[in-house]
């Protein structure tokens, strides 16, 4: 047999075992897990996300309960997850000829604290921040609507975030 026959056969049989070695290794983060009895979209349906009191807070609430269990609420909850929201704005890129800033960030931090709802126990805690940036002109409500629009997709990040943070969170449980 010619080396390259021999190159190309191993090849073939390399490339026919990739696929049976490579659900050995990894889990899904997204998808139902057949192996396990609790994945983590189960766990994820369990948990109930507090109220919060502003704006930009209720972004963050409302994103994340759809990225926990797609806009429902949590039918049977185990668990409850409490949100601290605090925002912030801060104006970059000064300009001379246009005689005033040119830019602007929203930044969102988002501390929460995971609670297993029949003992009241703790069980996980963190911290996350997610931001945006955004053009300002001339306009001042075309300033105001792109600082909230930018605040808004901040919290869209930090809720994201903070369900990633969840899931790890039960990955070590």
């Amino acid at each position: 047999m010619s080396t390259n026959r021999r190159l190309v056969l191993t090849a073939m049989l390399a490339a026919a075992g990739l696929p049976l070695m490579g659900g050995c290794v990894y889990r899904p983060l997204y998808g139902a897990d057949s192996y396990a009895p609790d994945s983590s979209a189960a766990l994820f349906s369990q948990i109930r996300v507090a109220d919060v009191d502003t704006r930009v807070a209720q972004q963050v609430r409302n994103h994340l309960i759809f990225l926990l269990h797609g806009g429902r609420g949590a039918a049977e909850p185990r668990y409850e997850v409490y949100l601290r929201v605090s925002d912030h704005t801060q104006l970059y890129a000064a300009n001379r000829d246009f005689g005033g800033t040119t830019a602007g960030a929203a930044t969102i931090t988002v501390s929460y604290d995971l609670v297993e709802l029949p003992t009241r126990r703790q069980i996980a805690s963190g911290r996350r921040v997610g931001s945006a940036y955004y053009d300002r002109t001339g306009q001042s409500f075309a300033n105001d609507r792109a600082q909230r629009d930018a605040a808004n997709r901040a919290a869209q990040d930090a809720a994201e975030q903070v369900r990633m943070a969840i899931a790890a969170d039960f990955a070590k449980l």
